[in-house]
């Protein structure tokens, strides 16, 4: 039997085949991924990794540049650069502990240790504390949130957190330095790299009287409350207080002695926990109700929109009833007495509840709410500072927006004398008070020195000033009840011998008030509920305005005694608050007598209640602070 031949087959070469082949296409796609990952690193990433490398061979500390100055209208320096120096716990260390030292232990440890023993940062020296704390406003180590909302911050940045420091934090840090280091494994600095110097922030002018503004907190105390002051011809802020307050200082000041830091680290905490709200601005954040105030809003809209005129008069009978609802006015309630008929000039310097009622019943409230907006009523006046707020001016359609529910007779009633749902700001009062003193052209409130050169300023392009299109003569009749208002039988009780002296008989009210006579309104604002009697909370307000003709002819240079005595406290560390009042007025008088003062001026006072005192009264609580102002102003 033949056996079969075995036909050899290609098989095991085809296999040998497919595995070189698979293992060549392998190796293909390695190196294709090697090369794709190399040029990645390289050329896609290579900034990248090459930044990284650089992060971690090289150091960068920030050096702090010093921070623009606020200048006072008179061009001196509301706030001071001090240097503040400190001691390195580790030269070669990247986050050393700093201990503050003083200036000559500062330069024992350089003379000794070297350059690089100690490190000095600017810190803010604020020359009012207690009188411009929420104007200036005060600056702080950035905070976790503050890096989030700004990119440009750095952890370890000293940077703005209220008031002009805030607003314009940008304008006022300058531009960080920096020094490069080159540092090892170990993170330890070898050298330095590199050194850009830090470029100085921008100073602002302002147009604060900072001696006003201490001589007016001082008359303040301890209430709670707010003074504002503006040049009546132009709307530039002179003073703003609000109280309570704060010390600034207590954020920036460090201190070498450890006993003296851990106290001011103790008043940072309880100024942030004191329940009386020490950060809040009543000036521009408070709303309130602006009570008898916006009267001035009624009697005008009446005579604008000719509900009114000069002859028209009213019964006062106590109270004004409509159904079921009695409306009355304060000299019943508080006396059980009646004015009888009354004109537009006798209800505005007696305040009179009743006439109000009627007026704002004829002008109607929508009228009545348009008219008050030109003034500038439920709109923020966009002064400089953060955190305004805008205010309510109430009228029937905002009632259904906002209240679901229908306008009534009463609540025009109420509007009529700025109670009920309308609500302003301290600031909006001086505003519209500027207005009116300035024959109705208003004038958008500012606090940036934009009319002067004072170094190297930041102005607002402030708004020109308008006409809110009032007649001059229905200006001339709220005028003449405003002069009646402090003098006597007003209600501002505590300027009637003062206006006494600045009214003649047969003279013209315009003459009144360029001889020096007050312009005013007082104001007792209702809020919140009643308590068991049926009595609610009252605020205190008055707005005024007057010339100042005597006090800027008596604002001559000082003898060369006073001026002696004025140069004393010029040093940035001597603190104002040590001076008293007839030094704080030779202060003024020089610099008003040098560089020039306004001579018409408004003033605004708002005090508020509280627990202590429940009741606060325009004539009683708020006009005397806004005397003791004009008599210091004007005395020689």
């Amino acid at each position: 039997m033949k056996q079969q031949q075995k036909i050899p087959t290609s098989e095991p070469r085809q296999l040998g085949q497919a595995t070189w082949l698979g293992v060549a296409t392998i190796t293909c796609m390695v190196f294709t991924l090697l090369f794709l990952r190399l040029g990645d690193i390289q050329l896609v990433k290579g900034a990248t990794f090459q930044q990284q490398a650089d992060d971690n061979r090289f150091f960068h500390q920030l050096r702090p540049a010093q921070r623009g100055l606020l200048l006072d209208r008179y061009g001196d320096p509301l706030v001071w650069n001090v240097e503040q120096h400190f001691q390195v716990s580790d030269k070669e260390v990247l986050f050393p502990i700093l201990t503050p030292i003083s200036r000559e232990d500062a330069l024992q440890t350089i003379a000794t240790q070297g350059a690089e023993a100690v490190v000095t940062k600017p810190q803010r020296l604020y020359r009012y504390p207690a009188s411009l704390a929420h104007v200036v406003g005060y600056v702080g180590e950035v905070t976790a949130e503050d890096l989030q909302k700004n990119s440009l911050f750095k952890p370890g940045m000293v940077v703005g957190k209220a008031g002009l420091e805030l607003q314009y934090q940008d304008v006022l840090r300058g531009q960080e330095g920096e020094v490069v280091y080159e540092v090892d494994a170990l993170g330890r600095k070898q050298r330095v790299v590199q050194t850009k110097p830090p470029l100085p922030g921008k100073d602002i002018g302002t147009t604060l009287d900072p001696y006003l503004t201490e001589y007016v907190n001082r008359q303040m105390g301890d209430i709670r409350g707010t003074v504002i002051i503006t040049d009546a011809k132009t709307g530039k802020i002179l003073s703003m207080t609000s109280k309570p307050s704060f010390d600034p200082n207590i954020f920036s000041q460090v201190t070498e002695d450890p006993l003296k830091e851990a106290e001011r680290k103790q008043r940072v905490q309880e100024t942030f926990l004191d329940p009386r709200n020490l950060f809040f601005n009543r000036a521009l954040s408070g709303a309130y109700p602006p009570g008898s105030i916006f009267k001035l809003m009624t009697a005008l809209a009446g005579l604008e929109n000719q509900k009114i005129n000069t002859t028209t008069t009213v019964i006062d009978e106590g109270t004004l009833k409509v159904g079921e609802y009695q409306y009355g006015n304060w000299y019943y309630r508080q006396y059980g007495r009646t004015e009888g008929e009354i004109g537009l000039t006798r209800a505005i310097a007696r305040s009179n509840d009743i006439f109000f009622y009627k007026v704002a019943e004829w002008v109607g409230p929508t009228a009545l709410a348009e008219f008050s907006r030109l003034f500038g009523y439920g709109e923020r006046t966009g002064v400089e500072l953060p955190a305004e707020a805008r205010g309510i001016v109430p009228d029937p359609d905002w009632k259904q927006r906002v209240k679901s529910e229908s306008w009534y007779l009463g609540n025009t009633y109420h509007f009529g004398i700025g109670q009920g749902d309308v609500l302003t700001t301290p600031l909006q009062i001086a505003q519209m008070t500027q207005a009116i003193a300035n024959d109705g052209m208003l004038c958008p409130v500012s606090i940036l020195a934009g009319g002067h050169e004072v170094g190297t300023q930041v102005a607002r392009n402030t708004p020109e000033c308008h006409q809110v299109g009032v007649t001059s003569e229905h200006l001339h009749t709220v005028l003449e009840g405003m002069v009646q208002a402090c003098s006597a039988n007003g209600t501002a009780f505590p300027f009637f011998p003062y206006n006494a002296t600045k009214l003649e008989p047969g003279k013209t009210i315009e003459y009144s008030l360029a001889n020096g006579a007050v312009a005013c309104k007082t104001g007792t604002a209702e809020f919140g509920g009643a308590d068991a009697q049926g009595h609610r909370r009252t605020h205190a307000w008055f707005t005024s305005f007057l010339t100042l003709k005597q006090a800027t002819e008596s604002a001559q240079l000082l003898t060369a005694t006073d001026s002696a005595t004025v140069q004393t406290i010029t040093s940035p560390l001597q603190p104002v608050g040590e001076l008293s009042d007839e030094q704080l007025h030779q202060f003024w008088k020089s610099k008003a007598g040098q560089l020039g003062f306004p001579d018409m001026l408004t003033i605004s006072v708002l005090v508020e209640s509280d627990d202590t005192v429940p009741f606060r009264e325009g004539s009683a609580d708020a006009a005397p602070i806004a005397k003791k102002i004009v008599d210091w102003l004007v005395s020689p």
